[in-house]
């Protein structure tokens, strides 16, 4: 009587961990139970039907298929989860899993497509916003109006230095004071003279222009750096269905464990070690948990989402073969290049140094000092801009690259995932004719996961490797232009 109530629980404990698919774990339990209690039957009256016993030990597993548990209970089953619009959920987007708080509105979505994260990052990111502002504060500039004013400033200072040189003096420290302050005019005029030079000369402009550049780069790496945090979401998630998958197996291995135990077959330290083994793994679980709640709270910081860590992200658009079969490497590169902030500002870095080696060529013989060290300097930003474009060429050839390898690494992945689909097929018809255990058809299971996830991180890693393509080729962001994300 203990050893019955003990596989009973045991089968009550393996049942837990199938609540969300309540049809097929049902149908497994009944299949169980209708397993059991013929045995205990035959061996309570002395019976021996060994047709029965034969019809019982394999579960109707055309039930289970037609059933798929993709319809909640009945009556006595699980409720129907209803959205606020009040329609049942019916897909991932409508889906209150590890939702903790209540929906209160739009600022508080739950589901983020992938096609929606630029935008929803540029008008809900802080940081987005306030570099869009600074573009548009650029942008507001109205350089006529501003030599106008700049020359009217000019006319006033002008006339103000007149209006005291004009003025008589009767002692030294009057003299002294109207020195001082036409002195501070004269400054004041000589900068103004300055910036409506640089003004005339396209010299302000051009700052401005590479100011606003340098906002739009910060701005494209913001959309970037929620790109890599959305992969990373996805992988985090995929880690917890491959944890929980191993746990639920390990549960299956410690009741057989527990039972060969019960059978003086293997030692408590034995024993022991299989539990062990299950505490560490749900150890890692928990804390992949917490990571994966990290990073959506983060995700929805991003995005200007409520701050309560549940948010289902939606998957990865499917990546055609037409967009990887127009990568053209060379003009895509030029591209890159016209685009690149870091070039961009290596180059202008470069010029100045030019300039200021020229202007000091001018002003200076050439043995002095000033010459040497104005030569070196340009050297050396020569040389910095010789390294950023090499370094800029090697991360894109990695990233065109990166983007062959992981196409035949899906396509191998594929190849595998049919191999693993027949052999788990082969396996279904051995359970059905009684050839092999339960445990060793829902090991063939595990090994059709398995490869299915190999598939799904390989498309995964194959359009996250277009994605960093496709921001060098349009925007000029590279890898090396990511770290500062």
């Amino acid at each position: 009587m203990r050893k019955q109530w003990t596989a009973l629980l045991l089968a009550l404990a393996l049942a837990l961990p199938l609540c969300a698919i309540p049809a097929l774990a049902q149908t497994d339990q009944e299949a169980q139970t209708a397993a059991e209690q013929p045995e205990q039957d035959a061996a309570a009256s002395g019976e021996n039907n060994s047709s029965e016993e034969a019809e019982t030990s394999v579960p109707p597993l055309e039930e289970a298929e037609t059933s798929g548990g993709a319809f909640p209970a009945s009556e006595g089953g699980s409720a129907i989860v209803v959205r606020p619009g009040g329609t049942p959920e019916t897909t991932a987007k409508d889906s209150t899993m590890d939702d903790e708080l209540v929906f209160t509105g739009e600022d508080d979505f739950r589901y983020l497509a992938f096609e929606d994260l630029k935008d929803r990052v540029l008008e809900g990111s802080l940081t987005a916003r306030m570099l869009q502002e600074s573009i548009a504060s650029i942008d507001a500039m109205d350089y006529t109006s501003m030599a106008q004013a700049l020359n009217a400033q000019m006319s006033s200072l002008e006339a103000a230095q007149k209006m005291y040189a004009q003025i008589p003096v009767s002692t030294p420290m009057e003299g002294a004071m109207q020195g001082y302050i036409i002195s501070n005019l004269a400054s004041s005029y000589g900068s103004l003279n300055s910036s409506v030079s640089d003004l005339a000369s396209g010299k302000l402009q051009k700052d401005a222009a590479a100011a606003r550049r340098q906002l739009k780069n910060a701005q494209d790496l913001t959309v970037v750096g929620a790109e890599s945090l959305y992969f990373a979401i996805l992988e985090l998630e995929q880690t917890k269905a491959t944890l929980q998958r191993n746990l639920t197996a390990l549960d299956r291995q410690l009741e057989e464990m527990e039972l060969r135990y019960d059978l003086g077959q293997i030692s408590a330290l034995t024993l022991e070690q299989v539990r062990n083994g299950r505490a560490t793994l749900q150890s890692n679980l928990s804390t992949l948990e917490m990571n994966l709640r990290r990073c959506k709270l983060q995700m929805q910081s991003m995005v200007g989402a409520g701050l309560n860590g549940s948010l289902v992200l939606g998957p990865l658009p499917a990546l055609s073969q037409e967009l990887v079969d127009c990568m053209d490497y060379k003009p895509d590169l030029a591209e890159a290049k016209d685009h690149s902030y870091d070039l961009f500002a290596a180059k202008k870095k470069l010029d100045e140094a030019e300039d200021t080696y020229d202007d000091t060529r001018a002003n200076y013989a050439q043995d002095t000092y000033n010459v040497r060290s104005a030569r070196h300097t340009y050297e050396a930003a020569l040389y910095e801009y010789k390294m950023s474009v090499q370094n800029f060429e090697m991360n894109f050839r990695s990233a065109f690259d990166s983007v062959k390898d992981y196409q035949q690494v899906l396509r191998s992945a594929q190849t595998s995932l049919a191999f693993q689909e027949n052999s788990y097929a082969s396996s279904e018809l051995k359970y059905r004719q009684g050839t092999i255990s339960r445990n060793a058809l829902l090991e063939a299971e595990d090994s059709l996961a398995e490869a299915k996830d190999a598939v799904e991180t390989a498309r995964r890693n194959l359009f996250t490797a277009y994605r960093t393509y496709y921001w060098a080729v349009n925007y000029g962001v590279t890898s090396s232009g990511q770290t500062g994300t």
